[in-house]
């Protein structure tokens, strides 16, 4: 294969890694084994454990380091990616890195758009915790919505980006509206998102599942991007109330779990086939077929809903073996460790979930 031109089966992926435990490239990089990706990882920081621990030790890299490394690849004709991936990156100069990996990226013969796929995880905060990076990385961030295929915001960060809060289901649908018209992003999933009863009501949601456990909503949706003459992006003429939205509801797991949004995106990724057709099974409103990006994301959610009950069972056993509550003097610090232990996914233990996940929660239009 000649150099630099893209390798249909092969996926870079830029975030965080962990010694021990499953987050970041940790997280990502054996289910996309799994599906049969080839898959090179560049760590934007390395450490013992994920930060959650409360104790840690290792080094966040910086952006010559990252230059570094993508210098070297491209020298030996390894830039051969078809598929990118990034999480987790520690600085505004990171980002800007990247961000210019993925123009020289997009800028080789080998298709439109250089034939790269891009997820873009943007990982910036969280609703009640607010941002926990740098706030320099966000109009970077901004910038590079135009050069990506898919992002992944959690609420937080679509309202980051956007510059609109979501508080009922307009302002949703002004939040997707605004990434694909005024950024130019094909595809956005909205990892979890919080609405009023009125609007649950409205599109056939609920704060709770059948069963009685508490519901997450994961919304997205789809946005043809043209090109012009030179391969820029156009801003596609969509109104709000042409946007087509699907949803899922799945159960929200109780309790503190990392990586879950790592593997998500990854999953997502590996599981994106943009030239299959629609799916043929009807869902929801006008028994209008699924596109490939919420059919990815349905099955993302079937395996980490295994991958998450797996885990969930190993931690009651080693829960039952604890002593009870009072039996022994509390050390705080060395709880929340061996908690944090404890909670860890178990993703080699849920090979059979990643590879072949059985569809639970479906994917489906709302409308309202």
């Amino acid at each position: 294969m000649a150099a630099n031109v893209p390798d249909p089966s092969r996926i870079l992926s830029i975030q965080s890694h962990v010694v021990s435990g499953y987050v970041g490239n940790r997280s990502a990089t054996f289910p996309l084994q799994l599906l049969g990706w080839d898959v090179d990882v560049t760590n934007t920081v390395q450490f013992s454990n994920h930060t959650g621990y409360g104790r840690w030790g290792g080094l966040r890299f910086d952006a010559e380091h990252l230059q570094d490394i993508f210098s070297g690849l491209e020298k030996n004709g390894l830039l051969r990616y078809s598929r990118m991936l990034t999480g987790y990156m520690p600085s505004a100069a990171v980002v800007k890195t990247v961000l210019e990996l993925v123009k020289k990226l997009r800028s080789r013969s080998g298709g439109e758009e250089g034939g790269l796929i891009y997820l873009l995880d943007p990982v910036m905060g969280d609703m009640g915790r607010g941002m926990y990076v740098a706030p320099e990385v966000l109009p970077i961030y901004r910038e590079m919505l135009q050069f990506s295929t898919i992002i992944t915001p959690n609420q937080f960060e679509a309202q980051a980006l956007t510059g609109i809060d979501i508080t009922d289901l307009p302002s949703l649908k002004k939040v997707l509206w605004t990434l694909h018209t005024q950024h130019k992003v094909p595809h956005v999933i909205i990892t979890s998102v919080e609405l009023p009863d009125e609007d649950l009501e409205k599109i056939g949601a609920h704060r709770s599942l059948p069963d009685g456990r508490l519901a997450m909503l994961q919304v997205g949706s789809s946005c043809e991007i043209t090109l012009d003459s030179k391969g820029e992006r156009q801003e596609p003429s969509l109104s709000v109330e042409e946007l087509e939205i699907w949803s899922i509801q799945f159960p929200e797991v109780q309790g503190y779990f990392s990586g879950v949004g790592d593997m998500f995106a990854a999953l997502t990724l590996g599981r994106f086939h943009p030239e299959a057709e629609e799916s043929a099974r009807s869902n929801g409103v006008g028994k209008k077929p699924l596109t490939p990006i919420a059919k990815a994301s349905e099955l993302a959610i079937a395996s980490l809903q295994g991958i998450l009950s797996n885990t969930c069972k190993v931690i009651d056993e080693l829960e039952k073996e604890l002593p009870p509550p009072g039996a022994e003097a509390k050390d705080e610090a060395q709880e929340k460790v061996d908690r944090m232990r404890r909670r860890e996914l178990r993703v080699v233990q849920s090979k059979r979930e990643i590879e072949t996940p059985t569809i639970v929660y479906c994917a489906k239009w709302i409308s309202g």
